[in-house]
């Protein structure tokens, strides 16, 4: 601690020596003693030496923090009256004023503050604090016999100028504080009011004076209803001179003058903390989106829902839905639109339901609906609804959507006795109608472990992609006519640690329901082509083949996340083909037409999977800027077996050689197989036959140990 020697103690506290030094430059002109206090313990050392006129108070401190040492401060006989300003720069929400107030701070200066309204404040504490001393020094010298009358009357003169200062003090801070200030008699009658009174009811000075406090404040029989706790807070209401109503915190005080007393009311208006209360409150319990209900609040009459309905033996039901395919939106229109289409959905969900039902938004793409009263019966139609008013097209500025969505319905009592099983139950049906594409899907035990397990997946699927567990295999593709390995396919493998090998075909749409689809695609692409890098490097020049999903062909930035991979492995785009399914081709042949002619323009090879499983036009096949198509291996597997198969694969050959397409011909598992197709001049070929698909590491030998050629 260090002292300044100047005639009133201030107590500095702040853990920071830079937040106390700029406290002193502030004051340091001023007539005070400060005295600095690093911590809240060191403050409480300092009250028990010396005597303050007012303590600067930090509220973020290590150890004892203001809260706490501030309500130490006025526990204590001797420094109960102290004047605490807390000088914070926390947030100045409600909650942590009326903290400050609650232990005893008379007033809050924020940081970073105004030196000119911090000097003043400190002025007007250390005046009265001053004034005191006074008086305390004059009854002293009264009762000192030894002074001289001369040194007396000296006393005297110097007390009554103080006194007049102190007057004049009080009467600035009477007359500028925000708070009304009114005294009354012992009947109730007011006898002062400062100017803030005016502003705060209303009322002209002369309008009050004589008249019962009970006409602003109509609880105050005050003193007598509130049993005379004086220096409490209490929150009643106030009545303004147009008679409206507003809520103000009152605090009184009162003082004997000729065996009457003389009460002191301190009003403030606490209106807009208030309302700043009610929305801290509604933005605890509200979606900030939609202005639905959130999980918190869903949860809280979902738990009502459960006491009540134990009470009097009823049911009630629960839906959560889930929107399919809202990221591709997302990422498709951007978050704008996405926000859009979340408070449309809200505002159609409100008006199919009931005015007790609960619409409650759970966070992303989920909503939920409480049903308190509806029957199971009720409940069935309540969902087809949903499905019928989601399917109307949505209209965002200039965009119009339809989507789909999936809802998990559960009834209490019937498939949990509380909210926690609801709710996961309600999550496992909404998962199976997003997996069946249902619409909606009602709780059964049969789903229980099958789905957990699905659920579990997703999980873990989100980790495998984050911490790189997920294995590329390489499977040859060779050319028919000179046996050559010309390039691989690339093909994704997952070992579960506890459910072992996962088929692309089971987490592929876990993927794509779950929005992991996008990071997925990228790390296969990234380790496709690093790999790809390093075969060059060792001599090997192969083309890489690498599959994508419907959702990447949603996916506007995907050229672009393609052009900085290919920059950054500096990799010739000749090298890499996508593979597109023909369904999705179909399914959307002026997106796919629009998307493909992107990603040709960088150069990268583009190929038709799954060739023949689409019902696809080769006349419009021929306006797409494709390079190859591959014979679904359906059709080749079955060829020698089947006149049909034989007749479908010989016939897309011969047309796609004529529209100068290389044919890919995948699923070849014997050499009988290879020698039909190498007899109808299939390009290349794909399969067992040749090699199952396998990791670099033996992908490479294996082409070593044939010199980069099949022999058949």
């Amino acid at each position: 601690m260090e002292k300044y020697i100047e005639k009133v103690n201030v107590l500095l506290v702040d853990d920071r020596p830079e937040n106390l030094l700029a406290l002193e430059a502030v004051l340091g002109d001023l007539d005070y003693n400060l005295i600095r206090a690093y911590s809240g313990e060191e403050a409480l050392k300092c009250l028990l030496k010396d005597d303050f006129a007012v303590i600067l108070l930090d509220v973020q401190m290590p150890g004892l923090n203001g809260f706490e040492t501030a309500k130490i401060i006025k526990s204590r006989p001797k420094t109960k009256d102290t004047p605490i300003i807390f000088i914070t720069a926390i947030s100045k929400a409600p909650e942590n004023v009326y903290t400050g107030y609650s232990v005893g701070a008379i007033d809050y200066v924020f940081k970073p503050f105004e030196p000119d309204v911090l000097k003043s404040k400190i002025e007007s504490f250390t005046a009265i604090h001053r004034n005191k001393k006074g008086l305390e020094e004059y009854t002293e010298l009264l009762l000192e016999k030894t002074q001289s009358l001369e040194k007396a009357n000296q006393d005297l003169i110097e007390t009554t100028l103080k006194l007049k200062k102190s007057e004049a003090l009080n009467g600035i801070i009477k007359n500028t504080s925000i708070d009304a200030m009114i005294t009354y008699n012992e009947s109730f009658e007011i006898l002062t009011v400062n100017p803030a009174t005016k502003q705060m009811f209303g009322y002209e000075e002369v309008d009050l004076i004589g008249q019962k406090i009970m006409q602003i404040i109509p609880a105050a029989t005050l003193a007598i209803e509130f049993g005379h706790e004086f220096g409490k807070r209490l929150e009643v209401t106030g009545v303004r001179s147009d008679s409206s109503n507003f809520p103000v915190e009152v605090q009184l005080g009162n003082a004997t003058i000729d065996n009457h007393s003389i009460y002191a009311c301190t009003i403030r208006d606490i209106s807009e903390l208030k309302t700043q209360m009610n929305a801290l409150a509604h933005q605890a319990l509200h979606d900030s989106l939609t202005s639905l209900p959130n999980r918190n609040l869903l949860y809280d009459r979902l738990e009502q829902g459960v006491k009540a309905a134990k009470n009097d033996h009823s049911n009630f039901s629960l839906i959560l839905i889930d929107l399919n395919h809202f990221k591709v939106i997302n990422d498709t229109l951007g978050h704008h639109f996405g926000d859009l289409l979340l408070q449309q959905v809200g505002n159609r969900l409100v008006e199919i339901v009931n005015v007790k039902d609960t619409v409650a938004r759970l966070g992303g793409d989920e909503f939920a609906l409480y049903l308190p009263t509806a029957t199971k019966e009720q409940t069935i139609d309540i969902a087809k609804k949903v499905i019928h008013t989601m399917e109307q097209p949505f209209i965002l500025d200039d965009h119009v959507l339809s989507i789909s969505l999936s809802q998990g319905i559960v009834f209490y009592p019937d498939h949990g006795d509380n909210v926690q099983t609801l709710m996961k139950k309600a999550d496992i049906s909404m998962y199976t109608a997003k997996k069946k594409d249902s619409g909606y899907c009602i709780f059964s035990s049969e789903l229980d472990t099958h789905t957990i397990e699905e659920l579990s997946l997703v999980g873990s699927l989100k980790e495998a992609i984050e911490n790189d567990r997920l294995e590329l295999h390489y499977q040859p593709q060779v050319d028919m006519k000179t046996k050559k390995v010309t390039g691989v396919e690339v093909l994704l493998r997952w070992i579960h640690p506890t459910y072992g090998f996962i088929p692309p075909d089971r987490f592929i749409p876990i993927a794509e329901q779950n929005g992991l689809m996008k990071k997925l695609t990228i790390m296969v692409l990234e380790k496709a082509l690093q790999q790809s890098k390093k075969w060059l490097e060792d001599g090997l020049e192969l083309q890489i083949s690498v599959n994508l999903s419907a959702s990447n062909l949603q996916d506007m930035q995907l050229s672009d996340d393609i052009q900085i991979l290919m920059n950054k492995y500096n990799m010739n785009p000749k090298t890499l083909t996508l593979e597109i399914t023909e369904s999705f081709i179909m399914s959307n042949p002026a997106r796919a037409r629009g998307i493909l002619q992107n990603l040709s323009s960088m150069g990268i090879n583009l190929s038709i999977d799954d060739f023949g499983t689409g019902y696809s036009s080769l006349a419009y096949l021929k306006k797409l800027p494709v390079n190859e198509i591959k014979v679904d291996k359906s059709f080749v597997i079955d060829m020698l077996d089947s006149k049909s198969d034989e007749i479908i694969v010989n016939t897309v050959i011969n047309l796609a050689h004529n529209l100068g397409l290389q044919v890919v011909a995948e699923g070849i598992e014997s050499k009988e197989v290879w020698d039909n197709l190498q007899a109808i001049n299939c390009d290349t070929a794909q399969g067992y036959y040749l090699s199952k698909p396998v990791p670099a590491e033996s992908f490479y030998l294996w082409y070593m140990n044939h010199n980069g050629v099949f022999a058949t």
